[in-house]
């Protein structure tokens, strides 16, 4: 094989070309190496808060600031705009458009109201205005137990944690109603040192015990599942594990394995 700088002499745009193929391949190569070394430094500060909260912290708002875009994400929950035969965002009286459903809820709150579910962000005002919630007995008292707060709001850890869950459960809306404020979001599913998924409600790490399983050796693809699976499930209110008390109960014990 001739040496190059002869194929030069007898081509000298051979030259030429190489010397610019070598230039582009050197820009190429800083452009791949700064990208690297842009990357390595951003990753030391993507996840470093803006702002310092406690796991008990409720707001979505406060959260957002650390994580911006998963924030407008959520607020997007909001949106009532889009409806389809099954379900939608949009408010719309299942009984109306099913008047069977109020002869076979016949006896249930359900049968006195029941509206196709909304996004998270209404979950407050949407257990609030519905009939099912029954009336107050009086001007004092309300006859709805705080057991139906559980899986509304980011606020109930927080209640739970200073009150006891027992107690929690024991008491009625007029007692605490008044804390639970912020809507369904962030501090539910996420731990706010790691930002790792956690369980925040008592009755699906009790379900799990009661199986004889421990639910924190549950693996993240698990934990995906697991942190939407402790609200939206099936569930009866146990008077007889605590005398009187409406306490919240998953019935896994012999229905799922």
């Amino acid at each position: 094989m001739r040496p190059i700088s002869e194929l030069i002499k007898e081509k000298p745009w051979l030259g030429w070309l190489i010397f610019f193929a070598t230039v582009v391949i050197v820009f190429i190569l800083g452009l791949f190496a700064s990208s690297i070394i842009e990357r390595r430094a951003e990753s030391v500060f993507a996840y470093t808060p803006q702002v310092n909260h406690g796991q008990f912290e409720p707001r979505n708002e406060v959260w957002g600031e650390n994580f911006p875009r998963q924030y407008q994400s959520y607020k997007q929950t909001a949106d009532t705009t889009f409806e389809s035969k099954y379900n939608g965002a949009t408010l719309r009286d299942a009984l109306g458009e099913n008047p069977r459903m109020v002869v076979l809820w016949a006896g249930y709150a359900f049968s006195m109201d029941y509206n196709q579910p909304r996004g998270h962000a209404y979950a407050i005002e949407d257990i609030q205005n519905t009939l099912r919630v029954g009336a107050p007995m009086d001007e004092k008292t309300s006859i709805q137990p705080n057991t139906c707060w559980t899986c509304k709001s980011p606020d109930v850890p927080r209640l739970m944690a200073e009150h006891g869950v027992a107690e929690f459960y024991s008491g009625t809306w007029e007692m605490l109603g008044d804390q639970v404020v912020n809507h369904i979001g962030c501090a539910d599913c996420h731990d706010a040192e790691t930002m790792n998924l956690h369980i925040s409600r008592p009755a699906l790490i009790e379900a799990y015990e009661r199986q004889g399983k421990d639910i924190t050796q549950a693996s993240h693809q698990e934990m995906r599942s697991l942190v939407c699976a402790q609200c939206h499930v099936e569930y009866y209110f146990n008077k007889e594990k605590i005398e009187g008390v409406p306490y919240l109960t998953f019935p896994w014990m012999m229905a799922c394995r």
